[in-house]
């Protein structure tokens, strides 16, 4: 099944000759959109697609940013993104905001915003593609897309080898322990541990890295809230904890609940802390990269036995 993936997004980065004429003819998520132009001025409303116009080297005018409940915008974004003038959140955009800015392309997440369409068209045109739920081959799909309506299509296929070769790096690793089962989700304020659902698109990588998410309900938002009584009954060989902004207050209210010393995760060491924004929140290419990095350097993969006095990342 890896060797298959790993076929999958070897034969979508077959290098592109040559630049993209005008007016262009993009297939979306919404359909074909046609461009006039090459867009010089571009909004875009999600961190994925962000993420890859970066990578090519293109600086929108205008973006969507996360809302008061998901902490800061991506760490790895953060310095790109610093003089970018925000226009709402990535779902509930401001179209007045948006339209100040002139733009003469919108880009946004299909699932986020397909039934402001017709106000954003009104605006310019609007490309809608699966950002935040695409997995690795997807994501390689929107980074070609990308690159043709900016005209850098040179620039793909060392973007998707260099991406390649520390997922390759990652699957490795984990490919050194037995199989393990995971649950993996961020804890509320009020210590409500929500986990991330079947259909999330962490699920799959989890499964590309030997790890099995235990959870096979499906939801729209990606998510099931799970009872410590619930963690008991999974019994999983490894939990993850997604931080906002690092911050491990909400934990330390479930790890308060006296059945939690009795979780087998936690008794072997094997509760791990890794980073909300990327796991949960953005999952274009440069993410993906810093996901499996991440991965790597905490110890999950490996299921590395190490000390909070020594790495942050482990318990």
């Amino acid at each position: 099944m890896k060797k298959l993936l790993v076929s999958a997004l070897l034969s979508l980065y077959v290098p592109i000759c040559g630049a993209a004429e005008f007016p262009l003819s993009v297939k979306a998520e919404n359909g074909v959109v046609k461009l006039e132009k090459k867009p010089e001025r571009i909004v875009v409303l999600e961190f994925g697609l962000l993420d890859e116009l970066k990578l090519l080297g293109v600086k929108p005018v205008g973006m969507g940013k996360s809302d008061n409940t998901e902490g800061q915008d991506p760490a790895h974004l953060q310095e790109f993104i610093k003089d970018i003038p925000g226009v709402g959140t990535r779902d509930e955009p401001s179209l007045e905001a948006i339209a100040k800015l002139k733009p003469d392309l919108i880009i946004g997440e299909v699932t986020f915003i397909s039934g402001l369409l017709p106000q954003l068209n009104k605006i310019a045109p609007t490309i809608l593609l699966n950002g935040i739920l695409g997995d690795p081959a997807e994501q390689v799909k929107n980074l070609k897309i990308l690159a043709s309506i900016t005209n850098t299509e040179d620039k793909v296929d060392g973007i998707v080898k260099h991406h390649d070769e520390i997922r390759r790096k990652a699957i490795d690793l984990s490919m050194k322990s037995k199989p393990k089962t995971v649950l993996m989700g961020f804890i509320t304020p009020s210590g409500i541990f929500r986990v991330l659902s079947s259909n999330a698109i962490a699920t799959p990588i989890l499964k590309d890295l030997n790890k099995t998410n235990l959870i096979k309900d499906t939801s729209v938002m990606h998510r099931v809230d799970i009872t410590v009584e619930g963690v008991l009954q999974k019994n999983p060989d490894q939990i993850v904890i997604l931080l906002t902004d690092g911050d491990l207050a909400p934990y330390e209210k479930l790890k308060a609940n006296p059945l939690w010393k009795d979780v087998r995760a936690f008794k072997q060491n094997q509760v791990y802390f890794l980073d909300r924004n990327v796991w949960a929140k953005t999952h274009g290419i440069e993410a993906m990269e810093v996901m499996y990095e991440e991965a790597i350097q905490s110890g999950f993969l490996d299921g590395t036995q190490q000390k909070l006095s020594s790495n942050k990342n482990n318990i």
